[in-house]
């Protein structure tokens, strides 16, 4: 069976543990950056065209075809390949999508998905903003009972464009903007100047969380888990991995009421009273498939497995506290097609 990961994320440690683990399976791997660490562990590797330059759904398909791919896992242009998925089959490739078109847009619109979740416990107190009054007002609402206020852009990965609305001086965040720390009045003055220039933005204003951090990493089938850890961050260097938790049927109910498939991840945090909320579902693995496998959870080999119709469910206990490690690997030369 021939099966083709497109690559959004660092892959190099999945991609390895699935042609270690399944021998058999096809791997085929592509990336935009020629020089991408997975092609050092990639069976077969190819570069592919740059980004805008082509209708890149289009291209996944045809390359499919030519190619003699049978199933697809697409982790970049999925509502692309989503909206697709009739001419994928009609070609008997077998797309590998986290959801239908709709869903993943919803998932991929932070303010949208906070109305989806309104009335649940673990929704963050959350304002979704479009103008610099919307913002000030929300700050305004957040803060008057001694929570400390956040913003990000309404869409957005890997914590782009977040600031922590609690600084105290306008400098604060030139002085060091590492710590993504920014007076509200400097970021409501920013909006000011540019709804003046005619720009427009749209933002998700919410109570800070200060407390824990995990995410709930998952395999799942067409709406139901196969397999699910949690990793709470307990420091910068210290995990702890666990596959009994109560965030685990949350995530679950998540997972079921938006059919999602593949390998999944929901972020969670706590407030500062200890309770958790959510902040975001996404559709695609994180980094604790990596860790999950190093204390003998079968992430990747369970996602594997889901594409090649023979995923059973994970069900014994682990609770296991890592420290992360940072290995240096040499470049290896690769087959490329």
């Amino acid at each position: 069976m021939k099966i083709w990961f497109n690559q959004s994320f660092s892959m190099r440690n999945v991609v390895s543990r699935i042609v270690s683990e399944r021998p058999l399976v096809s791997l085929f791997v592509s990336a935009v950056d020629s020089r991408s660490p997975v092609r050092d562990v990639a069976p077969v590797f190819w570069q592919e065209p740059a980004r805008g330059t082509v209708d890149y759904a289009t291209w996944l398909l045809d390359t499919a075809i030519e190619r003699g791919v049978d199933a697809l896992v697409p982790q970049r242009g999925k509502r692309g390949v989503a909206r697709m998925l009739d001419q994928f089959s009609a070609n008997g490739i077998a797309v590998h999508v986290a959801a239908d078109a709709d869903t993943l847009e919803l998932l991929d619109n932070k303010a949208a998905f906070a109305v989806s979740m309104a009335n649940d416990p673990y929704l963050c107190p959350t304002f979704a903003v479009t103008c610099a009054q919307g913002f000030e007002d929300a700050v305004q609402a957040l803060t008057a009972n001694g929570a400390s206020a956040c913003v990000k852009p309404s869409r957005g990965v890997y914590g782009a464009g977040y600031w922590t609305l609690d600084a105290r001086g306008p400098l604060t965040h030139l002085a060091d903007p590492d710590a993504r720390r920014i007076s509200p009045h400097a970021y409501a003055a920013a909006l000011v100047d540019a709804e003046q220039r005619g720009e427009a933005f749209s933002l998700l204003v919410m109570e800070h969380l200060s407390g824990l951090e995990c995410s709930v990493d998952m395999v799942c089938e067409r709406g139901t888990v196969l397999l699910a850890a949690v990793r709470t961050k307990l420091d910068v260097n210290r995990q702890r991995i666990q596959t009994r938790h109560s965030l685990i049927s949350h995530a679950a109910e998540l997972v079921r009421r938006h059919g999602l498939h593949g390998a999944i991840n929901v972020q969670y945090k706590q407030d500062r009273h200890g309770d958790w909320r959510i902040l975001e579902i996404n559709s695609r693995a994180a980094g604790g498939a990596s860790y999950c496998d190093e204390v003998g959870i079968p992430f990747c080999t369970t996602w594997i497995d889901v594409v090649t119709g023979n995923a059973r469910p994970f069900e014994a206990e682990v609770d296991v506290e890592i420290i992360a490690v940072t290995r240096a690997v040499p470049a290896l030369a690769a087959v490329a097609a």
